[in-house]
């Protein structure tokens, strides 16, 4: 039976996925789909139920460029918080619990374990702008936009696409046909991803038109400027939208320098404002009491990679070694300043750790019990044995001033072993065109707060992350045979097979995992209806937030 509870884009409560995969797993090994309500809930800046006038402009600002524009595809920065409202899409996965959450879809099914057919809602309209014009959205948007995705050069991240996918077919206007190579059963996953699942009109693909700056979509919002260079965006309300119409008038995003973005929010001069830390969350809740800070654990993460194919890195009692040198309660003290956790190969954040192994796990497997000097002496024997008491290796890290931070701490960590990592600081996409190509000795990695279990789990698979090659120079039978495994199993069936894989995962030690943070956000207190019960890209999609009477963005 349905059953509501917070959402995105005020949508209907069907069964979650995993519930219902549990019992399909005894029954006929079925999929389903649940889709959300909108929030109800009191959220720190009052009930969400929003004034008979609503209006006004919504304004976040950030310290991320604008990097590709509102092209969805290719958008990596802050334009990850704007193209979502601009965009419609098939459906989305909810990282909380696999619940399926319908957008332009309206269900779905599954003849068998390699096809999938998804439809549409029969009148939903692209935003009334040339040349695609108040145009019924249909199928031949949806496989045109999977394609585009597909053979885009500047994609990277595309394994469900290339690897997985066999072709995408409209088999009428309100019809999706998907085929797959094998069974996959993130497949929902990909067709809904932030990225990969924003649907763009045919038009624009077929005319080769310049998305980033030329954004026409099916969303709550539209474009009405953006400037990249600046780093300023504007999109205002779509009043054609198929459910209710959003309660601002418009959103817009600044891109500040550090300093400049606090003293902005101070004045008043933004209304929302991601915090870089805990610290900074706490000084813009002491000076005044009308701040209201939101906090979100993280999906994403901090490792150690390691080629394991080099030669200090070939012996694993030097990867052991080092995993025990590492020290993550430090790392959690200095830079998450206590308010982290260690994690295994998947984040224990996601789906509140129904993919991840026992915190107790982990934490055997790096000696975590012992007191740091009883570790670090173990690990001075394991380098001894291996004939690496003074090992050198580089570890290359990220231009980013915290990446940097981390860095060094971690050189610091290492140099109590005897281990002396020299720490070399490289543009971003030098480090990004190194760390995919495996061009590194060792490398600092910051993740994306993946939404599955499918990409952590493939760092440590023999094809890698790309389907084509791992990165750390790493293979292992035993761990490829589960990662595929799992690809066709649901249910308590992958669970298993997943924690079994992870087990093995944090005996080979290619990646080293470090820890995993928590995010903060405040806004002034007259912006309603924030949309705290969201995980991850899922927040990207709540557009329902409200100005009280008397807030600047209203004057």
């Amino acid at each position: 039976m349905p059953h509501p509870r917070p959402g995105a884009r005020a949508l209907t409560t069907r069964l979650s996925r995993r519930d219902l995969l549990r019992r399909s797993a005894a029954a006929s090994g079925a999929l389903a789909a649940m889709t959300l309500v909108g929030c109800n809930e009191e959220d720190g800046g009052g009930v969400s139920t929003p004034p008979a006038e609503a209006g006004g402009t919504l304004r976040f600002a950030t310290s991320l460029p604008i990097s590709y524009g509102l092209d969805p595809h290719v958008e990596r920065a802050t334009g990850l918080a704007i193209f979502p409202k601009i965009y419609g899409y098939l459906l989305h996965v909810d990282p909380r619990d696999d619940a399926v959450v319908y957008d332009h879809a309206s269900g779905y099914e599954q003849p068998d374990h390699t096809t999938l057919i998804v439809k549409l809602q029969p009148n939903i309209y692209f935003h009334d702008i040339p040349p695609v014009g108040q145009r019924r959205v249909t199928a031949s948007d949806v496989v045109a936009s999977i394609e585009r995705f597909r053979d885009n050069p500047l994609v990277t991240d595309k394994t469900w696409h290339t690897t997985i996918l066999d072709r995408a077919e409209a088999t009428d206007p309100e019809t999706v046909r998907i085929t797959l190579k094998r069974p996959y059963t993130y497949t929902l996953g990909e067709l809904g991803a932030l990225a990969a699942g924003a649907i763009i009109p045919r038009e624009l693909i077929e005319q080769n038109e310049n998305i980033a700056i030329n954004a026409i979509g099916s969303g709550p919002f539209r474009a009405e400027s953006l400037d990249v260079s600046s780093g300023a965006a504007r999109i205002v309300r779509n009043d054609a939208y198929f459910r209710a119409p959003a309660n601002v008038d418009a959103m817009q995003w600044q891109v500040f320098d550090a300093g400049s973005r606090l003293e902005a929010f101070r004045r008043r001069d933004v209304d929302v404002i991601p915090n870089r830390d805990k610290n900074e969350a706490r000084t813009l809740a002491e000076f005044s009491d009308q701040v209201d800070v939101a906090s979100e654990p993280s999906l994403a993460y901090l490792s150690l990679g390691l080629r394991v194919d080099r030669p200090r890195f070939t012996d694993e009692r030097v990867r052991r070694a080092i995993d025990m040198l590492l020290d993550r309660d430090e790392l959690i003290r200095e830079v998450a300043f206590g308010d982290g956790d260690i994690l295994g190969p998947v984040n224990p954040r996601l789906s509140d750790g129904f993919w991840s192994l026992p915190r107790s796990e982990i934490a055997a497997s790096r000696n975590a019990t012992m007191s740091a000097d009883e570790r670090i002496a173990d690990a001075m024997r394991l380098l001894a044995a291996a004939d690496a008491a003074d090992a050198t290796f580089a570890l290359q890290v990220r231009d980013l001033p915290d990446l940097v931070d981390v860095g060094a701490l971690v050189r610091n960590q290492l140099m109590r072993g005897g281990v002396r990592a020299e720490v070399q600081v490289l543009p971003e996409l030098q480090w990004f065109l190194n760390f995919r190509g495996g061009q590194f000795d060792a490398t600092l990695i910051s993740h994306l707060p993946y939404e599955s279990p499918d990409y952590p789990t493939r760092f440590f698979y023999s094809k890698g992350i790309d389907g084509k090659a791992n990165m750390f120079g790493f293979g292992d039978a035993a761990i490829d045979t589960r990662i595929e495994r799992s690809w066709g199993q649901t249910g308590e069936a992958r669970r298993e097979t997943l924690l079994d894989a992870q087990r093995l995962m944090l005996d080979a030690r290619p990646m080293l995992q470090l820890f995993t943070g928590t995010g903060y956000t405040s806004a002034w207190n007259y912006v309603r209806n924030r949309g705290r019960a969201h995980l991850g890209s899922m927040a990207q999609y709540q557009y329902e937030q409200w100005l009280a009477p008397g807030a600047p963005g209203r004057s």
